[in-house]
């Protein structure tokens, strides 16, 4: 199974690239890669669909990102604009300030 060397997510036979980090894939992880990676919180998002753009835009600047919430979006098929159930993004803590910098850049005006 291939693996990203990054997130290192698993992926099927026959997938080049990281969905999530646009990375070439790897057929083993090195040793090194399993190290831990601790995560911080970034911020809270009014709705899944500012998360994703906000996630997106951190990993094309090489930062990846989690978005934790139950979003009840997501059970009824939308993306709105806003959700009665908080979204939260996290970064690893060594690319914190710049995901910071980026988000109030990229979502200052919510």
């Amino acid at each position: 199974m291939p693996y990203c060397p990054k997130c290192k997510a698993e992926f099927e036979p026959g997938i080049e690239r990281c969905s999530d980090c646009d990375l070439p894939l790897v057929n083993k992880l090195s040793e090194d890669s399993y190290k831990e990676v601790k995560y911080k919180f970034l911020r809270n998002l009014p709705s899944r669909l500012y998360a994703e753009m906000l996630k997106e835009s951190l990993q094309n600047q090489g930062i990846h990102a989690l978005i934790k919430g139950d979003d009840i979006g997501i059970m009824l098929g939308s993306y709105s604009t806003t959700s009665p159930v908080e979204i939260s993004l996290w970064v690893p803590e060594d690319d914190w300030e710049k995901a910071d910098r980026l988000a109030d850049e990229m979502l200052n005006h919510i």
